[in-house]
């Protein structure tokens, strides 16, 4: 199903699915597989743990949020196409990201977790029907149907790439981009 059949839309997530393009769930989940598989891991790796601005997270922190939250994000679809009822309750990604230990792991396993994750995420959007896409469920402060959650982890993935592109790399002084 396309992203245009999103209904109904989340509005704390709609920023990050008005990123995505209209296309089907499954194009869009393997065409941002494709840029994890791609990424510039050597420029990436050379950040290290810096930081554009104090406070902020690493571009390591950046990635294994966006593996955490794929993770939420997937247990949150199961519980909602299995109609199982639960509220998944909200979670704080400012405690999650100080207790990764993102920083004591190489970019290079950060990203090898990713892709399994991701793959993972593809294999089990790929068994879900019309009908589970369109179930809705309730996400601790919102209704959310299973395609928006689909759709909300491309869109949480393209945001951080945004921010690392745009942030990050700009760290390292030369003309560097992030998918090769």
């Amino acid at each position: 199903m396309r992203k245009s059949a999103i209904q109904p839309m989340p509005e704390l997530y709609g920023r990050y699915i008005d990123l995505v393009e209209d296309l089907t769930l499954n194009v869009a989940l393997d065409k941002h597989f494709a840029n994890i598989q791609n990424l510039n891991l050597e420029s990436l790796e050379e950040l290290g743990n810096l930081t554009y601005k104090p406070g902020k997270w690493t571009v390591k922190e950046v990635l294994q949020h966006l593996i955490d939250w794929e993770r939420v994000f997937v247990y949150r679809a199961v519980v909602f196409a299995r109609k199982e009822g639960t509220i998944p309750s909200g979670h704080d990604e400012n405690i999650m990201a100080t207790n990764s230990k993102a920083n004591s792991k190489s970019v290079n396993e950060i990203i090898e977790d990713f892709i399994v994750v991701r793959s993972c995420t593809s294999s089990l959007f790929r068994g879900y029907d019309e009908e589970d896409l369109m179930t809705v469920g309730q996400n601790w402060n919102m209704e959310m149907s299973v395609l928006s959650v689909g759709f909300t982890i491309v869109g949480h993935q393209i945001h951080h790439f945004n921010m690392i592109q745009e942030r990050y790399l700009p760290l390292l002084g030369i003309d560097a981009t992030l998918i090769k």
